[in-house]
């Protein structure tokens, strides 16, 4: 069954609107805020990086990626650094599994979050084996 965010607004850096409470899918109860996490915080001075990590995920799941690469980066950064151990081998069934807890609900499936991964450098693919590449801290900051 398809999932339809459009009637739930995500509060988006992108967007001149503010955000609005919204009803969680699950319950009638309003969605209450997110609190800064103290690894979104680190991941900028100016906590710019933890504001759009909170923006797109939201209690440890993706709710879409960015349209802007610099944030799409910052928000894959996140994703494989939460993900993945560097220099771990894992095969493509656990890399699968792995991101599908972050697509639940969301409008990314994992297959693309995968691919997105791998094209953004954030994990390396030989062979069916996937790995995060001790380098990857730091690539695709804003």
């Amino acid at each position: 069954m398809p999932n339809d965010r459009s009637d739930s607004p995500v509060e988006d850096p992108e967007s001149s609107q503010p955000s609005q409470p919204s009803q969680s899918p699950r319950s009638s109860e309003p969605l209450q805020p997110l609190q800064p996490s103290p690894d979104a915080d680190a991941a900028g001075d100016d906590g710019r990086e933890g504001m759009i990590v909170r923006t797109f995920v939201r209690d440890g799941r993706l709710v879409r990626l960015p349209a802007r690469w610099t944030r799409k980066k910052v928000v894959l950064r996140h994703i494989a650094e939460q993900t993945f151990v560097p220099g771990v081998e894992y095969p493509e069934r656990t890399v699968d599994e792995k991101l599908r807890g972050w697509c639940e609900d969301g409008e990314v499936d994992h297959v693309t979050l995968r691919r997105h991964l791998v094209d953004f450098g954030h994990l390396r693919r030989s062979d069916g084996i996937y790995a995060r590449p001790a380098d990857s801290a730091r690539t695709g900051s804003a």
